[in-house]
């Protein structure tokens, strides 16, 4: 696996913490070439600094949200590196939160950069990777983005959409030498869980990353991850009245939670065992 991403040249948006960071330092030791991407130069300073060892490292402040900023990122990257072998599409926001106190800005933050960061990548990278006749787009969705858990609508909107886009786009380049994955993870423990308390079925971030690598190199259409969530995603596409029960019951328990003032993140695999 290792002599798969050797001598590549990547872009990781999200790169400078939680699993983009995981997967950059991972790439790095791999050998590839890897565009550290973060939002803030503060956070790209400080990430650069972690990765001082990594001579193949190279960091930029991008905010993803703008089409002119990731456009100069891609066109940076295959300047200076001289082609781009991988884009990874991490950058993104978490949100668990009541509908009722949604506000427009919310819908329209997460939006903008869990979708349009996305949107935006695959438009620039992708007439490159067209012209070298290779390349593979790496979009982070999450395990919202192929069930519907309560309190995440907005989330569930923007992962739900990168999922079929991706999916779409993986089809219709098949042929072009273009690979495209899907990268749905449950519960990691990054700074997503700031303030609050991490879920006990959370893996950790470098964790996350050798699963991700290992299916992007295999070229893994989706990759639905830990091993419980696939096995619980499977579980209730197979069981439609399970699922029923299971999602009305999470509900129940969220609801709970929110008028407790004690937020419900964690993903109760204790409801399996209810009969479908």
């Amino acid at each position: 696996m290792t002599e798969v991403f050797a001598g590549k040249v990547a872009v990781v948006t999200g790169g400078t913490s939680g699993i983009g960071y995981a997967v950059s330092e991972e790439l790095l030791k791999r050998g590839a070439t890897v565009w550290v991407i973060g939002s803030r130069q503060e956070s790209v300073e400080k990430a650069r600094a972690s990765l001082a060892a990594y001579k193949n490292a190279r960091f930029a402040a991008v905010d993803v949200t703008v089409a002119d900023e990731v456009k100069r990122m891609i066109e940076t990257c295959v300047r200076e590196s001289g082609r781009l072998d991988y884009l990874f599409n991490n950058a993104g926001i978490g949100m668990t939160h009541p509908s009722v106190h949604l506000t427009l800005e919310m819908w329209k933050k997460a939006i903008d950069l869990n979708l349009w960061g996305v949107v935006y990548g695959v438009h620039y990278a992708l007439p490159v990777m067209l012209a070298q006749g290779s390349g593979h787009i790496v979009n982070t969705s999450s395990l919202a983005g192929i069930i519907a858990p309560p309190a995440q609508a907005v989330y569930c909107a923007t992962k739900y959409a990168v999922t079929g886009m991706t999916e779409a786009l993986r089809y219709e380049f098949a042929e072009k030498g273009i690979a495209f994955t899907t990268v749905c993870p449950a519960n990691v423990a990054t700074a997503i869980f700031a303030g609050t308390e991490v879920p006990k079925e959370a893996i950790p971030a470098d964790e996350a990353a050798a699963i991700i690598l290992a299916g992007v190199a295999q070229k893994d259409g989706i990759i639905i991850f830990p091993e419980f969530a696939k096995k619980m995603y499977e579980r209730l596409e197979e069981n439609p009245a399970l699922k029923e029960k299971f999602m009305l019951e999470y509900a129940r328990r969220r609801n709970a939670g929110w008028e407790s003032g004690v937020p419900y993140l964690g993903i109760p695999d204790d409801m399996l065992d209810m009969q479908g």
